[in-house]
């Protein structure tokens, strides 16, 4: 943990934002309710913190999860839950073999009477600056996706669907028709951290956030959003809309966000997109779709019910390690023949300044890895070890230079390697018994810090993958420290 302390410490947001946050503007209907103030003062130590909620820099581990050509695919994680739908604006991708088409038409009868809709500031942020930050996950830390049964009995309660109740979801929600998915993100511990539900239909789509006691994680600051709160039975609600090209398609997307922590403490974030009720569509029938949904989640008839998830069913066993040293690493004994037997050279304890970082991360039936670097000044040696299949590649033969030599393109690389090689020029796998300083010098290539740097993996017979990250080391220094682990 001290290194990990001392890897944050030396974080820095540039002064520019820092001010920007110091000058988040005051909500201007109404004065910020406590979970308005204390999430933002949250959402900002997080932040720069990184105390398992954001991180402003990549995972040790991290780095190209290409996809392995041919028939030895296997699926690759990491210590974060994977394709968590809630990185960026883009919609998740979902097909309806992954989730359910909702059957809740939208019939008006006698006893269906439309609800009173609430008035909520959907106020226009387009041209307000947003920061954006990707998530950190606790050591432990698992998804498990939810049934259809689990998605319906958020809505329904624990004592399930009335029986008179035909449709799938209450039909109030306005979602017949979009195919639905759901996914909760648990500790490691097995307590529930968030869930989130999306949904897709065409064009139109949605993400629904919630966490238990708190407002839901985000990955980005809505800098200057100065929210207006509005509120309905009781509850205070953020509500804010935008207007534009969020998938690239040159079509201007009407999008609608809402925020509130229910009466149950539990912590909402609705946020929808291009869900016309009107012909063509437009923002006052995206509010309209937002609308419905703070309605339901807040009406006394309906509401939002997490106690059938609080608990997962099962924990996977885990285990996380730091080293601080090379030889405690080494006593890991089924990493050990495949990591150095001493420090890369020039990067002795002796050598200017030396930073030793390892790190051992097991989940059951995810990831068996363990990680080592050597840091000196802005120059890094990284060796990840791989196990039990966890993990994907891109294999290439020595006999195919085309498909991984450096030295065959020029950068920029978009203009000179061909598509077909983009994943393998970018990193290659190595069968070990191909392996050879001539495969080594062809992966070298100028560092900005001066000198080379290399990056490949090497596979083993036994499946084990190890990933080679090599700054300021010359081709035969990086030779050296792979071929002593290929016997």
């Amino acid at each position: 943990m001290k290194n990990y302390n001392s890897y944050m410490d030396r974080q820095e947001i540039s002064p520019a934002l820092h001010q920007t946050l110091m000058n988040l503007e005051t909500p201007k209907r109404s004065s910020s309710p406590g979970w308005v103030k204390y999430g933002m003062l949250a959402a900002c130590a997080a932040l720069i913190l990184g105390v398992g909620a954001w991180k402003l820099t990549p995972d040790p581990t991290a780095g190209p999860n290409p996809v392995q050509s041919g028939s030895q695919l296997t699926l690759d994680s990491t210590s974060a839950p994977q394709n968590h739908p809630l990185q960026s604006d883009a919609a998740p991708s979902v097909t309806t073999e992954q989730g359910f088409v909702v059957d809740s038409p939208l019939v008006y009868g006698v006893n269906l009477v439309p609800p009173m809709i609430p008035d909520i500031n959907y106020q226009d942020i387009t041209d307000r600056p947003q920061a954006d930050a990707s998530r950190a996950y606790a050591p432990g830390s698992f998804t498990v996706d939810l049934t259809k049964k689990d998605i319906q009995d958020i809505f329904w309660g624990l004592d399930g669907k009335p029986e008179a109740e035909q449709a799938d979801l209450p039909w109030a929600l306005s979602w017949d028709g979009y195919t639905l998915n759901g996914r909760a993100w648990y500790s490691g511990e097995g307590k529930l951290v968030e869930l989130t539900l999306w949904g897709e239909k065409g064009r139109a789509g949605f993400e629904l956030e919630m966490r238990l006691g708190g407002l839901p994680i985000t990955c980005c600051i809505d800098l200057n959003r100065g929210d207006e709160l509005s509120e309905f039975n009781g509850v205070e609600i953020a509500g804010w809309s935008k207007a534009y090209d969020r998938d690239g398609d040159g079509i201007t997307d009407d999008i609608c966000g809402s925020e509130f922590m229910t009466k149950n403490d539990i912590g909402v974030r609705f946020k929808s997109w291009n869900n016309a009720w009107n012909n063509g569509g437009n923002l006052d029938s995206e509010v309209l779709f937002n609308t419905r949904f703070v309605h339901q989640a807040l009406t006394e008839n309906g509401g939002l019910c997490l106690e059938h998830l609080k608990t997962a069913e099962s924990v996977p066993a885990w285990r996380e390690e730091e080293f601080s040293t090379l030889a405690q690493a080494r006593e890991e004994s089924d990493f050990a023949p495949y990591l150095p037997t001493s420090e890369p050279e020039g990067y002795s304890a002796y050598v200017g300044n030396k930073e030793f970082y390892g790190r051992l991360s097991y989940q059951e039936g995810t990831q068996n890895m363990l990680f080592v670097r050597w840091s000196r000044e802005y120059d890094n040696v990284e060796v990840a070890v791989r196990r039990d299949g966890t993990y994907s590649y891109h294999l290439v033969s020595p006999h195919q230079p085309e498909t991984y030599d450096l030295s065959l393109y020029p950068i920029p690389w978009c203009d000179s390697v061909p598509e077909e090689y983009w994943e393998t020029v970018n990193n290659p796998a190595f069968r070990a018994e191909d392996m050879s300083l001539a495969v080594v010098k062809a992966r070298g290539r100028e560092h900005d810090t001066g000198g080379q740097t290399f990056s490949f993996d090497v596979l083993h017979p036994d499946g084990t993958l190890v990933s080679y990250r090599c700054d300021g080391m010359t081709a035969q220094q990086v030779w050296a420290m792979v071929e002593e682990t290929l016997t």
